[in-house]
Order: C-alpha cells, then structure tokens, then sequence
C-alpha cells in the first residue's frame, strides 16, 4: 500500500465519522402535514462533515419506526433535491401519502465516493383525516313508477365534490317531503349500488311501496372517512292504482215480457 492510500484511507475514517454525525444532528423536527402531503425542512450537511457539498440525499418513509436493520424496506422518495451548500436550508414535499396515517420519516446522505452518513433523527407525523365530502347530487330523478315500485336515476358525484369514486349511497323515502331536519326519520332502502366513478349514470329501484300513494325520494353519499354530502334535490311520484274492480260473480236474470221488460 502506497503513501497517498494510506492517507486516503486516514482522511476518509476521520471525516466519514464527522459526517455521520453531522447529518443525524441537522435534520430539525420541523415538518408540516396535511392531506396526503408532508413538508421536509432541514439543513444541508456538508461534502467533509459539516463543510463542502454533499451530492445526494435518500429520503425515506414508512409507517413503522425506521432504523439502520430496517432502512432498505422503507420507501424511498423520488426526485430527492441536489444537496446544496452545508448550512442552507432544504426543503421537500412528500406527495402521495394515505390520509390519517402516522408516517416516519429520516434521511441519509451521501458524498461524491458514495460515502454515506448515518441516519438522521427519525420524524413522526400523521396526515390529516380527508375532509372534502362527495358533491350533493342535484339530478335525481324518477324515470319509472310502477304500483308497488319506483325507479330512480342521478349522476354519480365524486369521492371529494365532483372528482373521484365515491364509498356510499344513502337512499331515503318518505311519504312527506324530505329535508335534513327529518332524514333521519325517513326509510332508508336497502341494498344500494356502491357508487360508481364521478359522471356515471345510476339507477336504483325501491321496492316493496303502497299502491296509489306519494313518495318522496332522496339521497345522500360518502366517502371513505365517511364524510357526508348535503341532501340531493328531493323528488316525488305517486305510485299506480293497478289493482282492478272485483269480477262480478252473482251475474243472473229472468225472463220478461213480450216488450222486452225483466221482470
């Protein structure tokens, strides 16, 4: 082994040291969430230790604590920024995350050599719980009323407003007109559809109704959470009297006179 290996060896075993310990104490606690997103901040360990540039970072999540065993299973994040000067301030979004997870969160760093530095501190966060609820449904209407039954249509909202699928319908009938104050107390259907993506037509028939009386018909739909829509536009139809007169059975008659007089 030359003089100049020799020297290499004993520069990288005294800054490899530095730099690992440099990266695990730069990385803040600071972080911001919401749905589906987090915000990185911390600040740029250097090349040699806490100097120079470093040349990549590896940033990584899972939704169990991470440490050095078990590093190589937790996701790695694409498009990790180039790190800058030591001592600036970084910055990144985490995109693509489920709602209402706790999430962990540590970065590791690297110089040119791919010498790479220990784990930073370890953040937990949790995102928040989804809070959009599907659109209310402003198209219902009645295409068929038979006498014990009647068929209903609408447009499938979104999952959050008027994008996305759905989790839930809620289909309610009274014989008095719906609103709010009293959806608890009109007769939910069973059986409903799950919903389809938003824009796709639906269609549902209630069953099981009295013949010759007015209905009025309405929905309402969730998400996942669930978060609940608004009341739909409320519809009405008056089911048909199908049921004929009794057949006559006690038809008789007698004989009449010349004149054509029943007698």
């Amino acid at each position: 082994m030359n003089k100049t290996d020799i020297t290499s060896k004993a520069r990288l075993s005294s800054v490899l040291p530095i730099l690992l310990m440099a990266i695990a104490l730069v990385i803040p606690t600071s972080l911001f969430a919401q749905s589906e997103t987090v915000t990185l901040n911390w600040t740029a360990p250097g090349d040699d230790g806490s100097t120079g540039q470093a040349s990549y970072y590896d940033i990584r999540y899972s939704t169990s604590m991470i440490n050095d065993a078990n590093w190589d299973f937790a996701t790695q994040v694409n498009n990790e920024p180039t790190p800058q000067m030591a001592g600036a301030a970084e910055s990144f979004d985490i995109q693509g995350l489920q709602e209402n997870t706790t999430y962990y969160i540590a970065i590791k760093a690297a110089d040119e050599a791919m010498n790479w530095s220990g784990l930073s501190n370890v953040i937990t966060k949790s995102t928040t719980a989804e809070s959009v609820a599907p659109a209310s449904i402003p198209d219902l209407l009645v295409t068929s009323t038979g006498d014990n039954s009647v068929e209903i249509s609408w447009t499938a909202p979104g999952d959050d407003g008027t994008t996305g699928q759905a989790s839930t319908y809620d289909i309610r009938y009274s014989t008095n007109p719906i609103s709010m104050a009293n959806w608890n107390s009109a007769i939910e259907v069973s059986g409903e559809p799950t919903p389809q993506s938003s824009g796709a037509t639906e269609t549902f028939t209630v069953n099981g109704l009295d013949q010759e009386t007015t209905y009025y018909f309405a929905i309402r739909t969730a998400d996942e959470v669930p978060n609940w829509s608004g009341l739909s536009n409320v519809v009405n139809t008056t089911t048909i009297d199908m049921t004929p007169p009794a057949t006559i059975t006690d038809l008789s008659a007698v004989t009449g006179d010349a004149n054509g007089t029943i007698g």
